[in-house]
């Protein structure tokens, strides 16, 4: 015998081959689901109707998790730097629609998430590319809730991969002029010198054009970065972040170093004649173009090894600067401003184990000052 209910409840009945149905009706239309049991008929009706309420709709039934994806990002170049999108479609075709593509968004559930993660590690994908899967999920599906084709995000109820942060490796205030004298004379050397100095990063440093200098106030300006992107060469983008559009002041040591570098950059303009391309950048090619980044990399490692040092990243030089100027006492708001972080904790968190020696030192220069001594009266 049949069980119905009233408009938008759903029904279930029994089947003469004996499967229980059951339906509900969204929009004028119909959703039907097969089951061995009755009670599997009623827990698909309560959660398909809880969705409903959450504002899911007939065509948000409909879509896989492919054809969403698809959709999604196909309006993305507008919104999103052309870097990013790539980096989403990369990640959807290596790692997510292989095992989740044919799944209707309606039924994707946590466990099909959780489970996806633990295929990938097995595979063997690090933690920040779980991070990253799971940052493609979460805002993908997020604005089909924003559009009514899912009740709700099922990437809520999965907690999001840690990653643990490798440490830093780092010079030294010794090691660091080690490399300077060592990169003397280097096509580079205003690069890196600027680098070790201010903390920014190789993108920021291969964006800068000759317009963000004031050569009165001796500071420069970050406005753009240099970025690579995959089958369409290099960009021009701004920073990413508020905080990374940002003045620096520079000492008088990197001004010379800047205008040291700019005479040469004449000889150069001269040397290519027709063929120098004008784009107004600070470290450009012997052409004017933009600079590759393996090529800045390569002349880093090889004076690295020239001057017997450790085998560091280039963005270490990122971290060597703010390390120092943290050791230095710079007060941490200001570190913050000139390494671009959106707040003075990002700043603490990254580098908290600079900041604990500092409390270390504080603590033994405390002591000196009030600890009392006992003196012997004659």
């Amino acid at each position: 015998m049949s069980k119905r209910r009233g408009n938008n409840e759903g029904s279930i009945y029994h089947r003469k081959d004996g499967l229980w149905c059951a339906q509900v009706s969204l929009e004028g239309r119909r959703l039907t689901k097969y089951a061995k049991s009755q009670k599997e008929c009623r827990e698909w009706i309560k959660e398909l109707l809880a969705k409903i309420d959450s504002g899911l709709t007939f065509e948000g039934t409909q879509l896989t998790l492919e054809r969403y994806l698809e959709l999604w990002m196909s309006g993305k170049e507008i919104s999103r730097r052309p870097r990013t999108v790539i980096q989403y479609r990369q990640i959807a075709q290596t790692h997510i629609l292989p095992l989740l593509g044919n799944i209707r968004i309606k039924d994707i559930t946590p466990g099909h998430i959780k489970q996806l993660y633990s295929i990938k590690h097995d595979e063997g994908a690090g933690a920040r590319t779980l991070q990253i899967i799971h940052a493609v999920l979460h805002v993908a599906l997020k604005q089909a809730v924003r559009e009514g084709l899912l009740g709700r995000n099922p990437v809520d109820a999965v907690d999001r991969p840690k990653v643990e942060r490798s440490e830093m490796q780092i010079l030294d205030e010794e090691q660091s002029r080690q490399f300077l004298i060592a990169a003397s004379g280097s096509i580079f050397e205003a690069v890196f010198y600027l680098a070790l100095t201010t903390g920014m990063r190789q993108g920021e440093l291969l964006g800068l054009k000759w317009s963000d200098v004031d050569w009165e106030k001796g500071s420069l300006f970050i406005r753009r970065q240099l970025q690579q992107i995959e089958g369409k060469g290099y960009a021009l983008m701004p920073p990413k972040t508020k905080a990374g559009r940002r003045r620096i002041k520079l000492g008088r040591a990197m001004m010379g170093q800047l205008e040291k570098h700019r005479r040469g950059q004449e000889l150069a303009k001269a040397f290519a004649g027709a063929r120098w391309q004008e784009n107004d950048l600070i470290f450009p090619t012997t052409v004017g173009t933009p600079l590759d980044h393996k090529r800045v990399t390569k002349e880093f490692k090889d004076l690295l090894k020239k001057a017997g040092l450790p085998n560091i990243r280039f963005h270490d030089l990122r971290h060597t600067s703010i390390s120092i100027q943290l050791e230095m006492g710079t007060p941490l708001n200001t570190v913050q401003h000139r390494s671009g972080h959106s707040r003075p904790s990002v700043t603490a968190d990254v580098y908290a184990h600079v900041m604990q020696g500092s409390q270390n030192e504080a603590a033994e220069k405390i002591e000196e000052l009030i600890v009392p001594i006992a003196v012997k009266l004659q």
